[in-house]
């Protein structure tokens, strides 16, 4: 398993070895092999790649890049706006790092092949991401915190 980490940013210090372990957890639990990229960036960075690759001109939380299709080996990139993350969390009364988390583990799943672009698949989506978050030890977010 390959997993490189390249903090871009200085809102908040998180430790790479810890995003490595909730990585490696949400993986081993799918049975899957990976090799990640993970970018920690702020919002002026996720917008200009959402700008590029979307040709939408937003701020974005996450954005992930599948690189193949290999369904036993999990391949891609997954941009994460810190800026966002400690916003939102802030606004939400929830921790930080929870929110990084968060931002991760829906990456991932999009790499899996979830989508969210419909109420029914967000929140089947969103029931994963709970499911996991949970199973890490970071509190889950409610509805009512925006969550959905």
């Amino acid at each position: 398993m390959i997993i490189e980490i390249a903090n871009l940013q200085k809102h908040y210090e998180i430790k790479s070895s810890r995003i490595r372990r909730v990585v490696k957890e949400v993986l081993s639990k799918e049975g899957k092999d990976a090799s990640l990229s993970i970018a920690l960036v702020d919002n002026s960075k996720i917008q200009e790649l959402n700008k590029q690759y979307f040709g939408s001109d937003e701020v974005t939380d996450v954005i992930s890049f599948p690189l193949s299709n290999n369904k036993n080996h999990l391949s891609g990139e997954i941009i994460v706006s810190v800026e966002t993350a400690v916003d939102s969390a802030g606004k939400r009364n929830i921790g930080i790092e929870g929110e990084i988390v968060l931002y991760i583990i829906h990456g991932i799943l999009h790499l899996f092949g979830y989508d969210d672009g419909k109420e029914g698949d967000a929140r089947l989506m969103h029931e994963e991401e709970s499911k996991i978050l949970k199973a890490l030890g970071y509190n889950v977010p409610r509805v009512e915190d925006g969550f959905l």
